[in-house]
Protein backbone atom coordinates (compact mmCIF):
# COMPACT_ATOMS: atom_id res chain seq x y z
CA UNK A 1 0.00 0.00 0.00
CA UNK A 2 1.94 2.69 -1.27
CA UNK A 3 1.80 6.27 0.30
CA UNK A 4 1.07 9.18 -1.96
CA UNK A 5 2.26 12.60 -1.83
CA UNK A 6 0.09 15.29 -3.53
CA UNK A 7 -1.50 18.69 -3.13
CA UNK A 8 -3.83 19.66 -0.23
CA UNK A 9 -6.52 21.78 -0.76
CA UNK A 10 -9.37 23.25 1.27
CA UNK A 11 -11.68 20.11 1.10
CA UNK A 12 -8.96 18.49 2.73
CA UNK A 13 -8.65 20.39 6.11
CA UNK A 14 -11.24 18.79 8.14
CA UNK A 15 -9.26 15.27 7.84
CA UNK A 16 -5.58 17.06 8.14
CA UNK A 17 -6.80 19.00 11.58
CA UNK A 18 -7.52 15.65 12.79
CA UNK A 19 -4.64 14.35 11.57
CA UNK A 20 -2.53 17.15 13.12
CA UNK A 21 -4.27 16.49 16.38
CA UNK A 22 -4.41 12.65 16.45
CA UNK A 23 0.12 13.32 16.08
CA UNK A 24 0.50 16.23 18.95
CA UNK A 25 -2.23 16.24 21.14
CA UNK A 26 -2.35 16.09 24.29
CA UNK A 27 1.66 15.57 24.92
CA UNK A 28 3.29 18.68 22.88
CA UNK A 29 2.18 21.71 25.02
CA UNK A 30 3.36 24.14 22.85
CA UNK A 31 1.49 22.89 20.24
CA UNK A 32 -1.30 23.54 22.30
CA UNK A 33 -0.90 27.28 22.89
CA UNK A 34 -0.93 27.39 18.80
CA UNK A 35 -4.10 25.25 18.23
CA UNK A 36 -5.71 24.52 21.64
CA UNK A 37 -7.34 21.74 22.14
CA UNK A 38 -8.85 19.54 23.30
CA UNK A 39 -10.27 18.05 19.55
CA UNK A 40 -13.82 18.50 20.31
CA UNK A 41 -16.02 19.45 16.98
CA UNK A 42 -15.85 22.88 18.02
CA UNK A 43 -12.28 23.53 18.53
CA UNK A 44 -11.12 21.34 15.30
CA UNK A 45 -13.60 23.74 13.32
CA UNK A 46 -11.92 26.86 14.52
CA UNK A 47 -8.60 25.56 14.02
CA UNK A 48 -9.25 24.66 10.72
CA UNK A 49 -10.86 28.14 9.96
CA UNK A 50 -7.33 29.06 11.12
CA UNK A 51 -5.53 27.41 8.67
CA UNK A 52 -7.89 28.27 5.42
CA UNK A 53 -7.49 31.93 6.95
CA UNK A 54 -3.91 31.32 7.11
CA UNK A 55 -3.51 29.96 3.74
CA UNK A 56 -5.41 32.65 1.54
CA UNK A 57 -3.51 34.79 3.11
CA UNK A 58 -0.03 34.00 2.47
CA UNK A 59 0.31 32.85 -1.30
CA UNK A 60 4.13 31.50 -0.50
CA UNK A 61 2.56 28.42 1.52
CA UNK A 62 2.13 24.95 0.21
CA UNK A 63 -0.03 22.65 1.73
CA UNK A 64 0.66 18.80 1.21
CA UNK A 65 -0.57 15.74 2.37
CA UNK A 66 0.21 11.88 2.11
CA UNK A 67 -2.92 9.88 1.55
CA UNK A 68 -2.92 5.70 2.17
CA UNK A 69 -3.51 4.70 -1.77
CA UNK A 70 -5.61 1.84 -0.26
CA UNK A 71 -7.93 3.33 1.41
CA UNK A 72 -7.60 7.25 0.41
CA UNK A 73 -6.62 8.10 4.04
CA UNK A 74 -4.92 11.26 4.79
CA UNK A 75 -2.09 9.83 7.04
CA UNK A 76 -0.13 13.02 6.94
CA UNK A 77 0.69 16.36 6.09
CA UNK A 78 2.82 19.25 5.99
CA UNK A 79 2.83 23.19 5.21
CA UNK A 80 6.18 24.13 3.38
CA UNK A 81 6.61 27.92 3.33
CA UNK A 82 9.06 29.13 -0.09
CA UNK A 83 10.66 32.83 -0.57
CA UNK A 84 12.56 33.36 -3.44
CA UNK A 85 13.27 37.17 -1.57
CA UNK A 86 13.39 38.06 2.28
CA UNK A 87 10.02 37.60 3.27
CA UNK A 88 9.80 40.97 5.58
CA UNK A 89 8.31 39.42 8.74
CA UNK A 90 6.66 42.36 10.88
CA UNK A 91 8.55 42.21 14.34
CA UNK A 92 5.19 40.74 15.98
CA UNK A 93 2.55 38.15 15.80
CA UNK A 94 -0.43 39.20 17.88
CA UNK A 95 -2.44 36.04 19.74
CA UNK A 96 -5.87 36.65 19.88
CA UNK A 97 -6.55 32.77 19.48
CA UNK A 98 -5.25 31.71 22.71
CA UNK A 99 -7.43 32.94 26.40
CA UNK A 100 -8.86 36.16 26.76
CA UNK A 101 -8.10 39.80 26.29
CA UNK A 102 -5.73 40.83 29.33
CA UNK A 103 -5.56 37.63 31.11
CA UNK A 104 -3.16 35.98 32.18
CA UNK A 105 -3.22 33.11 29.54
CA UNK A 106 -3.49 35.25 26.90
CA UNK A 107 -0.12 36.70 28.31
CA UNK A 108 1.64 33.97 28.27
CA UNK A 109 1.06 32.70 24.92
CA UNK A 110 1.53 36.51 23.38
CA UNK A 111 5.13 35.71 25.50
CA UNK A 112 5.91 32.43 23.75
CA UNK A 113 4.71 33.46 20.27
CA UNK A 114 7.10 36.35 20.52
CA UNK A 115 10.10 34.52 21.56
CA UNK A 116 8.91 32.27 19.02
CA UNK A 117 8.36 34.58 15.86
CA UNK A 118 11.28 36.88 17.07
CA UNK A 119 13.68 33.80 16.39
CA UNK A 120 12.22 33.41 13.01
CA UNK A 121 12.38 37.38 12.37
CA UNK A 122 16.18 37.03 13.96
CA UNK A 123 17.61 34.04 12.15
CA UNK A 124 15.52 33.47 8.75
CA UNK A 125 16.69 36.17 6.82
CA UNK A 126 17.26 36.38 2.08
CA UNK A 127 15.90 33.86 0.40
CA UNK A 128 14.81 29.93 2.17
CA UNK A 129 12.30 27.02 2.47
CA UNK A 130 10.50 26.70 5.84
CA UNK A 131 8.83 23.79 7.14
CA UNK A 132 6.34 25.53 9.27
CA UNK A 133 4.29 22.13 10.53
CA UNK A 134 4.89 18.53 9.86
CA UNK A 135 2.78 15.64 11.35
CA UNK A 136 1.66 11.96 11.30
CA UNK A 137 -1.17 10.35 12.50
CA UNK A 138 0.51 7.68 15.40
CA UNK A 139 -1.30 4.78 13.74
CA UNK A 140 0.93 4.91 10.40
CA UNK A 141 4.38 5.75 11.50
CA UNK A 142 7.10 4.18 10.48
CA UNK A 143 5.59 3.84 6.69
CA UNK A 144 7.71 6.49 5.41
CA UNK A 145 5.19 9.68 5.19
CA UNK A 146 7.16 12.20 7.38
CA UNK A 147 10.01 11.63 4.58
CA UNK A 148 8.10 12.29 2.18
CA UNK A 149 7.15 15.59 3.14
CA UNK A 150 10.57 16.87 4.66
CA UNK A 151 12.24 15.44 1.13
CA UNK A 152 9.66 17.26 -1.04
CA UNK A 153 10.82 21.17 0.54
CA UNK A 154 14.37 20.05 0.92
CA UNK A 155 14.16 19.56 -3.03
CA UNK A 156 12.82 22.87 -3.50
CA UNK A 157 15.26 24.02 -1.12
CA UNK A 158 18.03 22.41 -3.36
CA UNK A 159 16.81 23.54 -6.64
CA UNK A 160 16.48 26.90 -5.46
CA UNK A 161 20.19 26.63 -3.90
CA UNK A 162 18.58 28.28 -0.49
CA UNK A 163 18.98 27.06 3.17
CA UNK A 164 15.87 25.57 4.85
CA UNK A 165 14.67 25.63 8.18
CA UNK A 166 12.47 23.72 11.16
CA UNK A 167 11.04 24.00 14.62
CA UNK A 168 11.30 20.39 15.38
CA UNK A 169 9.95 18.64 18.21
CA UNK A 170 12.46 16.37 19.82
CA UNK A 171 10.73 13.44 18.67
CA UNK A 172 11.27 14.69 15.53
CA UNK A 173 15.08 15.27 15.61
CA UNK A 174 16.22 12.14 13.89
CA UNK A 175 14.06 12.74 10.80
CA UNK A 176 14.94 16.29 10.31
CA UNK A 177 18.55 15.04 11.00
CA UNK A 178 18.10 12.31 8.15
CA UNK A 179 17.33 15.13 5.67
CA UNK A 180 20.43 17.23 6.34
CA UNK A 181 19.48 19.44 9.23
CA UNK A 182 21.10 20.45 12.23
CA UNK A 183 20.47 21.89 15.89
CA UNK A 184 21.69 25.23 16.00
CA UNK A 185 19.80 25.57 19.47
CA UNK A 186 17.41 23.57 21.78
CA UNK A 187 14.88 26.22 22.77
CA UNK A 188 13.55 25.93 26.63
CA UNK A 189 10.77 28.30 27.39
CA UNK A 190 10.25 28.35 31.33
CA UNK A 191 9.64 32.37 32.26
CA UNK A 192 9.85 33.10 35.67
CA UNK A 193 6.28 35.27 35.51
CA UNK A 194 5.04 31.71 35.13
CA UNK A 195 6.56 29.09 37.39
CA UNK A 196 3.37 27.20 37.48
CA UNK A 197 3.68 26.81 33.28
CA UNK A 198 5.40 23.37 32.17
CA UNK A 199 8.57 24.25 30.56
CA UNK A 200 8.12 24.70 26.59
CA UNK A 201 10.78 22.84 23.87
CA UNK A 202 12.18 22.93 20.61
CA UNK A 203 14.80 22.57 18.47
CA UNK A 204 15.70 25.20 16.13
CA UNK A 205 17.11 23.60 13.17
CA UNK A 206 19.29 24.58 9.77
CA UNK A 207 19.89 22.90 6.57
CA UNK A 208 22.75 24.89 4.55
CA UNK A 209 22.03 25.90 1.12
CA UNK A 210 23.39 23.56 -1.56
CA UNK A 211 22.30 22.39 -5.16
CA UNK A 212 23.07 24.60 -8.01
CA UNK A 213 20.46 27.17 -7.37
CA UNK A 214 19.02 27.58 -10.83
CA UNK A 215 15.81 27.16 -10.68
CA UNK A 216 13.64 30.08 -9.77
CA UNK A 217 10.16 30.01 -7.63
CA UNK A 218 7.45 28.63 -9.62
CA UNK A 219 3.86 30.22 -10.21
CA UNK A 220 2.55 27.50 -8.44
CA UNK A 221 4.66 28.15 -5.03
CA UNK A 222 3.23 32.04 -5.68
CA UNK A 223 -0.31 30.77 -5.93
CA UNK A 224 0.38 28.51 -3.17
CA UNK A 225 0.15 25.34 -4.44
CA UNK A 226 3.33 23.60 -5.12
CA UNK A 227 6.09 22.69 -7.70
CA UNK A 228 4.54 19.33 -8.99
CA UNK A 229 8.22 18.12 -10.25
CA UNK A 230 8.93 17.82 -6.66
CA UNK A 231 6.04 15.91 -6.02
CA UNK A 232 6.81 13.85 -8.86
CA UNK A 233 10.38 13.19 -7.66
CA UNK A 234 9.09 12.46 -4.41
CA UNK A 235 6.97 9.90 -5.38
CA UNK A 236 9.00 7.91 -8.22
CA UNK A 237 11.46 7.46 -5.01
CA UNK A 238 8.36 5.64 -3.32
CA UNK A 239 7.45 3.01 -6.18
CA UNK A 240 4.47 5.65 -6.55
CA UNK A 241 3.07 6.02 -10.57
CA UNK A 242 3.50 9.28 -12.34
CA UNK A 243 1.65 11.79 -11.58
CA UNK A 244 -1.50 13.50 -13.46
CA UNK A 245 0.19 17.34 -14.38
CA UNK A 246 -3.21 18.71 -14.98
CA UNK A 247 -4.32 18.33 -11.30
CA UNK A 248 -1.45 17.08 -9.14
CA UNK A 249 -2.78 13.28 -8.24
CA UNK A 250 -1.60 10.40 -8.62
CA UNK A 251 -2.44 9.34 -12.75
CA UNK A 252 -3.36 5.89 -11.51
CA UNK A 253 -5.47 5.84 -8.37
CA UNK A 254 -7.04 9.57 -8.80
CA UNK A 255 -7.04 10.27 -5.05
CA UNK A 256 -7.64 14.37 -5.07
Amino acid sequence: MPLILSPASKSDMDDLTKTQFAAFYPHEVFHDIIWPGPPTPENLAKNKNRQLAWMAADGHSTYLKVSDSETGEIVAGAKWCVYDTDPNRGPQLTVDWYGEAGTEDRAYAQFLMDEFHGRRVERMTGPYCLLDICFCNPTHHRRGAGSQLVQWGCDRADEMGVQAFVEGTLTGRRLYEKHGFVVTEAVDLKPERWPERPLIQYLFMHRPARGNGKAELTKDDINGVNDLKSLEKVNKANGVAAMDSANGVNGTNGYA
